[in-house]
């Protein structure tokens, strides 16, 4: 990613002293930086983050991923089939824009009005956008957009992109870290958001529980958040800030995370085994940013901090998947070692067993209910057992 901003920053500046065939003469040296994904469109990738990166999408199809993880689960074309006069998306680390096309493409044969606020902290990430080889008509919308964008504020000089935008549609550029943009922008509500940032271990302050308390104050009453991520530390986050929670589409043995205000919006519940994790075990502390301005080793290390100290006093360790196996008869694990290791992580804490009868309790939660209350619900089980188990200890001694 270093080369490419370079790379792009040189592009600037040529433009900018008035040399008309700055993008032509950098167009190969940019293609480099482009991989092909399987379903012949483009990504790009990262800057390194603990001497790792990641590739912006899916390597089995960036657009792709963009219509099956995002646009066709965000229920938008049910809304204009309804009857909306006016669709408003908010697209979070718009990257090269393949979500907003996709959205564009989704409704093309909607008689209605789309409105979309992409934020992106790049600004090289956006003007690369450029030199993504065309895949369809409404990507060039974006790349007009974006260019449009770069002129304004004196990136770049020409109109080089032959394209003009629909008059149904209104596309804004906002580059700054999305964080900025929920405590700044004004009031507006959003019918879906699509949150496509790096992996949590590259992004944690875009998935922090402030994080989504604040865009909680964007949605409709039938929005949906959209995230490829299933990680656990996001879905506990989202539970703690108040939205119901679901699970979005697997593409490629990857599935993603749906949230809205109201349960009656989510079509899929969590597994139980995954709520088990996201309950009972320290993965699932959340990341926490306040003032939605800490940086990525502050909010790294809080939660490794909190998850250090309650490890195995308050929450059962998430060490070789304990949370899944919380209930099951150990007999039936095959796996001796592991059978062992299990239980006694769980005698660490004063149980006899994974399927001690105090444990068993705590997973007893009408399934039935949203996969938020269940959470909720195994929380405060295993916070009353654990008082329990605590007073009758303090019984014994006395």
């Amino acid at each position: 990613m270093d080369r490419i901003r370079t790379t792009v920053q040189e592009i600037f500046e040529l433009e900018s002293d008035g040399h008309k065939d700055a993008r032509d003469l950098y167009s190969d040296e940019m293609a480099g930086f482009f991989i092909k994904t399987e379903d012949g469109s483009y990504t790009l990738l990262s800057e390194q983050r603990e001497n790792q990166s990641e590739t912006l999408h899916s390597i089995h199809g960036a657009r792709t991923e963009a219509f099956e993880k995002f646009v066709i689960p965000s229920k938008l074309k049910e809304l204009a089939d309804e009857g909306a006069e006016v669709i408003k998306v908010l697209d979070i680390c718009s990257g090269i824009g393949y979500n907003a096309s996709a959205v564009l493409d989704y409704l093309k044969d909607s008689n209605v009005r789309i409105e979309i606020d992409m934020v992106e902290s790049s600004i090289e990430t956006l003007a690369a956008t450029l030199f993504v080889p065309n895949i369809c008509e409404s990507h060039s919308y974006i790349k007009k957009v974006i260019e449009n964008y770069l002129i304004e504020h004196e990136y770049l000089q020409f109109n080089k992109v032959l394209s003009s935008l629909p008059q149904n549609i209104t596309i804004n550029i906002h580059v700054c870290d999305a964080r900025e943009y929920l405590k700044n922008a004004p009031e507006k509500e959003y019918d879906a958001v699509f949150l496509d940032p790096f992996s949590p271990s590259k992004s944690p302050e875009l998935y922090s529980i402030d994080f989504f308390k604040k865009l909680k104050e964007f949605l409709t009453p039938t929005a949906l958040i959209l995230t490829y991520t299933a990680a656990s530390p996001v879905r506990s986050a989202i539970v703690g800030a108040g939205l119901y929670i679901g699970e979005g589409p697997q593409v490629k043995r990857s599935g993603g995370t749906i949230a809205s205000r109201f349960p009656d919006n989510i079509d899929t519940p969590l597994s139980f085994s995954d709520e088990k994790v996201i309950s009972l075990s320290d993965v699932g502390v959340p990341f926490m940013d306040s003032d939605l301005s800490d940086d990525f080793y502050t909010i790294i290390d809080r939660r490794q901090n909190i998850r250090d100290r309650i490890r195995g006093v308050t929450v059962f360790p998430s060490s070789n998947k304990l949370p899944r196996y919380l209930g099951l008869d150990p007999e039936k694990i095959e796996d001796k070692k592991l059978r062992n290791k299990l239980n006694n992580y769980v005698k660490e804490m004063g149980f006899s067993a994974i399927n001690d009868p105090r444990i068993l309790k705590i997973l007893q939660v009408d399934q039935n209910l949203p996969s938020r209350s269940q959470i909720i619900m195994l929380e405060e089980n295993l916070h009353n057992v654990l008082d329990e188990m605590k007073n009758e200890n303090s019984n014994n001694d006395e």
